[in-house]
């Protein structure tokens, strides 16, 4: 970082945000009724998106893609193209496979694609518009994709705690899928030095995933092809 008041504005905003939004996830989302639409809408307005909007824009000179790039499209935004045929292709492929029909969700609509885009803008602003961003250095992007991609898993942390499958995530390297999607939409983002490109990643992929009744990190996106293969080689 190229500013000690932005690392110490990173620190802290990054304390208060794993922390209460654990407190949200493991406490007052079961204890007090909290919807999903709730926390998925308006609390990633007021705790993700308008902070991060805010110390970005306060920090803009400090910060690898400056505001005037971060917020505006570009010729290079059209790679988003190919890359979302490709999720979109996988997500089909995968459902099929593992139900061997194309099973939609029935209670997709207008909510959940609000509650998706909330979701997609407001992550995309705080992991790849702020700290991303931060992390950011010509000789060590390879290190803050790496960095970013941790945090990003990190911060799932709290759901699958209270969902009870944090261990099987792991085991069976569901957690990859988190991993591995942060690092294309981090990628995305240098290169077209655009936050609405990785945003856009996001939505699509969350938006096929919840059209077809699946969690983005769902241990069916990673494991299905894999036990399928394995099953006809144990034929032979």
């Amino acid at each position: 970082m190229r500013s000690k008041n932005l690392r110490t504005a990173f620190i802290i905003y990054a304390i208060i945000l794993y922390g209460f939004w654990s407190l949200l996830e493991l406490y007052l989302k079961p204890k007090l009724g909290v919807n999903e639409f709730t926390k998925e809408v308006y609390f990633k307005l007021v705790l993700w998106l308008i902070p991060a909007v805010l110390i970005h824009s306060h920090f803009n000179s400090y910060m690898f893609i400056k505001k005037d790039e971060m917020y505006l499209l570009n010729q290079k935004c059209w790679i988003i193209v190919p890359i979302m045929l490709l999720f979109s292709v996988f997500i089909i492929v995968n459902e099929y496979v593992t139900n061997g029909k194309l099973t939609i969700n029935e209670s997709f609509g207008i909510n959940t694609v609000i509650k998706v885009l909330s979701v997609s803008i407001g992550e995309e602003m705080v992991f790849r518009g702020l700290f991303l961003n931060a992390l950011l250095d010509d000789k060590k992007k390879y290190f803050a994709v790496f960095i970013n991609s941790l945090m990003f898993l990190a911060i799932h942390f709290p759901v699958w705690i209270r969902s009870d499958t944090f261990i099987s995530v792991f085991t069976s390297g569901g957690f990859l899928t988190v991993l591995l999607l942060s690092c294309i939409f981090s990628f995305v983002f240098i290169n077209t030095k655009s936050f609405w490109t990785a945003a856009f990643l996001h939505f699509g992929g969350i938006y096929y995933c919840m059209y077809f009744d699946k969690a983005i990190f769902d241990l069916s996106l990673t494991t299905p092809l894999i036990n399928k293969i394995r099953f006809k080689n144990s034929l032979f």
